[in-house]
Parts: structure tokens; sequence; C-alpha cells
């Protein structure tokens, strides 16, 4: 279509200019999402905490829309062509696919979780924008090309049309700025429809690639709050520090097959735990003395809790959560001991290497989490062949995240001798006060003890009056003799109960 334009009130008329308001060059930006400052401050953190670069568009924009408790988005016209069609699209993309509300549950208010999530996530989707740039890059330069020369024409439009008000004469000029103004719109909107006419004939492709962008965006955050529950603990209070310590920890973590199965079966059992306490709440006021910083929500100021109030200072309160740093009371209240320390005897021969050497390990971290809970003492005897013996004992208040970092990563790695773990067990309770100890077996049971050995075993352990739980993992070799059954109060078998039932059993105790 060719305008025509005959008169000047016939272009202040047109709907195809809006003359109502001030004229201003659009400044646009690749950006999709407008976050807080806050959010800014915290996404700049965790770039340099982790290498990243800040200013690439897309990562940005991930990262504002999982950490976010609400994602502000930025107007159409402040887009540039490829925030518009290519981050946009994807974006919408990943909203509309039924995981992205667990991965944005997962990762708000986790700055650590949220940016490498969506890395992640940016990295996944780098074959999808490949694909969009080869059909569609030629036509996104020639709309930004039109664009720039739209603005161009709109503001010497205004120029003349200000000019043929004063001087009638400069009417036909005017006349001429206002076709080729809407002449070049025209070009913007066809080239538009074809850049969306591209965009939906991948689009099956593109949802492809984001469902499994988002499936390994959901591992690595999944994997990044289980290295935070279960060795994040000791990181420094300060945001940017504390970011850099939990990439330390995740890449730690990655980088040892044995650990990183660990730690996803512990952080699975912690989120169990945690559920556990969630529905055994326990009362009590305590008295009021001083004032300290931490994150125990029934002890919160009231000024703290205000910041929930609204959804731009909701992300203040969540990093000052994860840093520890929310303002609340600190309470002189009544200790309530445990029922008594624990020992577990955890077995490192070759034979348990692999899956249950894992879930072994982390098993017994889950029972020390409880003992860490209850103000409890705990021991972990690592044994495997003759001389083959480690003792890490975490004492309440006397350990660190990388002492259990230690121990978990700690493993044998030889043969099987039941006799040196026991008598550790036994020391520890007669020597190293470990009152009222309950002992864990945790083992293969492929080992064997002569009667006589047995017969005094058993009695030192009636003399130590502690009780032994045996845990035989004879899943693939179910009906085996287990030869410390008769030091043992109960056993469980894994080839008569499975771990999910064995966990639920042992960590609800």
């Amino acid at each position: 279509m060719k305008y025509r334009f005959s008169s000047l009130d016939q272009i202040l008329h047109s709907p195809l200019f809006d003359f109502s308001v001030p004229y201003q060059r659009a400044e646009r930006t690749d950006h999709c999402t407008r976050p807080t400052r806050l959010e800014s401050m915290v996404f700049h953190d965790a770039c340099n905490a982790n290498g990243l670069d800040a200013a690439a568009p897309l990562l940005a924009d991930l990262f504002h829309l999982l950490y976010a408790q609400a994602c502000c988005w930025g107007k159409q016209s402040s887009l540039s062509p490829k925030g518009r069609f290519v981050w946009a699209h994807l974006l919408d993309g990943m909203q509309q696919d039924a995981q992205f509300a667990a991965l944005h549950h997962l990762c708000q208010g986790n700055d650590s979780a949220a940016i490498q999530a969506a890395h992640t996530v940016q990295q996944a989707l780098s074959a999808a924008v490949h694909e969009i740039d080869r059909t569609a890059g030629r036509l996104l330069l020639v709309l930004e090309k039109l664009e720039r020369r739209h603005d161009k024409a709109e503001e010497t439009l205004r120029r003349m049309i200000q000019e043929a008000q004063a001087d009638p004469a400069k009417t036909p000029e005017a006349i001429r700025a206002a076709a080729e103004a809407a002449s070049t719109a025209e070009q913007i909107q066809a080239v538009s429809a074809m850049i969306r006419d591209e965009l939906r004939k991948q689009q099956a492709e593109t949802a492809d690639v984001v469902c499994r962008a988002l499936q390994q965006g959901m591992d690595v955050a999944l994997l990044m709050r289980s290295v935070q529950q279960c060795w994040g603990a000791g990181g420094s209070e300060h945001a940017a520090h504390k970011a850099a310590h939990d990439r330390e920890l995740l890449e730690r973590v990655r980088n040892n097959p044995m650990l990183l199965d660990i730690t996803r079966q512990l952080g699975r059992m912690k989120e169990m735990l945690s559920d556990l306490r969630k529905n055994d709440y326990a009362h009590g006021r305590g008295e009021k003395y001083s004032i300290t910083r931490g994150r125990d929500l029934k002890n919160l100021l009231s000024g703290e809790l205000a910041l929930l109030a609204s959804p731009a200072t909701t992300p203040l309160f969540l990093r000052k959560y994860n840093a520890k740093g929310l303002l609340q009371y600190a309470k002189r209240e009544r200790i309530h001991k445990g029922h008594g320390d624990i020992i577990v005897c955890l077995d490192e021969s070759a034979s348990t290497e692999g899956e249950n050497a894992a879930w072994g390990k982390a098993l017994a971290l889950a029972v020390q989490d409880i003992c860490a809970h209850e103000g409890r003492k705990f021991a972990l005897i690592h044994f495997s062949g003759e001389n083959a013996l480690r003792t890490d004992r975490f004492l309440p208040g006397q350990y660190t995240p990388d002492d259990l970092l230690s121990a978990a990563e700690h493993f044998f790695d030889g043969g099987t001798d039941f006799e040196q773990p026991i008598r550790e067990a036994l020391r520890l309770i007669n020597e190293e006060t470990f009152e009222n100890a309950d002992i864990l077996f945790i083992t293969d049971g492929q080992c064997s003890i002569s009667d006589g050995l047995a017969e005094q075993l058993q009695g030192a352990i009636q003399d130590a009056r502690c009780s032994v739980v045996g845990l035989l993992l004879d899943a693939d070799s179910p009906g085996m003799e287990f030869s410390l059954e008769k030091f043992c109060e109960k056993i469980f078998r894994t080839d008569e109960i499975d771990k999910a039932g064995v966990e639920q059993k042992l960590l609800k105790c």
C-alpha cells in the first residue's frame, strides 16, 4: 500500500502517527525483563563469583525469571528485534512448559541455584538460538535497519510538521516525510510477519529444545540445592563470598563421582528429615536476652517479616535468609538432649563399591544430621580389611562442613574385617563417654568370624549395655548368612525391605 497525504491536517489525524506525546527516540535493548536494583546487584555478584558474562542478555533474563518471586517484563517498544523475536520467543516457550514452575520453585530466592540453572539452560538453548539465526538472522538484521530508518524518519517528520505549521510553504516537505515514515512502517510490519512465519515453522523443534534445557536446568538446580543442604552451612555470610563458596563446592562434588552420588542421596534424605521436623514443631518461648542474626523464622523481628509484605522487598528478605542475616531474638531455652549417642560402623570394602557405598554413606550422614539437631554425639567408623580403620567424631558444635565432606569422600576399597570396628565402637563407649550409645552396623555381610571371637565380642557388647542394629545390604544375595546376627537386636535386610523403607524406619526413629 502506498500512503498518500494531501494536507498537514490529514497527517496530524492519521492513525499511523501519534503526535499527542512528545517525541523521544526509542532506546532498544536485548533484555526482556526489568529487574529491581537489588535483583540486578544479586545477579552481578553471582556472575562475578562464577566467572560469567553479566552482559549476556539471555543469561540475565533467565536468572531474573528463575530468581525473582514475580518477574517484571519490559515494554515491547523498548526491545530490539532480537530481544522481541528471539529471546522473548524462547522465554515464552519456557514459561509454557510444565517443568518451569518446578524449576522456578527450586531457584526462587536462591542466587546460587538460579545462576547455575540459568547458565545451564542458556547453554542448552544455544542450538535453538543458532537455528533461529540461520533461518531468520538476515531478516532480523533487515528489521533492525528498518527500525533505525523509521526512528530517523519519524524524527524528521515531527520537525517538518513544526516547520510547516509555522510556514505553510514547507507543507510539501512534511507530506514527503510522512509518506517515507509510513512506507518504512509498512516494511517493518511485512518483515516482522516473515520472521513470525519462520519461528512458527520451528515451533515444534524449539519446544523440544526448551524442554530438554529445562530438564538440564532442573538437574543442576537440584544438585546445587543438595550441595547447599549437605555441605554449604560453613560458607561466608557475605553474599559474594557465599556464591563463590557454593560454586567451589559444586565443582568439588561434580569432580568426584562417589561424592556426587552421596550428595544426591543425602540431599533427598535431608529433605525428608526437614519435612518430618516441620510436622513435629517444638513449642517453647524461652527468655529473650539479645538480638542476633540468623534465619530462625519463629524468632524473627517483625521488621524483617515486613519485608515479605511487598514483592519489591521479598528478594531482600530471601537474600538475607540465605545469608543467615535476618535480625532475630536470641533466647535462652532449656536444652532437650536426645535419647543417646550413635556410632555407625560403615563397611567400605571393595564389594560395597558403587551404589551400596554411596547410599550407606548418605544414610550414615543423615543419622549424623539427626544427632546434630538433637545435641547428641555421633561417630562414624569407616572399616575395611585388616588395619583399615578410621574414626570420625562429630561432637555437638565441634565440627565443620569440611569435616563432613572429608568423611563423605573417604573410601578404603579393601577387604572386610568385622572385629576392628566392633572393638573400636566399644572403646568409644567405654573410654570416650559415648553415653548409652546405639551402634548401627552397615555392611554387605561378606565376612565371617570365629565362634570364640563371637562369644568374646558378644560379652563385651552386653557389658557395655549398648544395642546393635544391623543393616545388611544383601539385595543382590538374598537369604545370605549374617555373621553379626547374634549381636544385633534388630536387622534390616535390603532383600526383604527396599532402601526407601529402610530410610523411613531408621530416620523416623
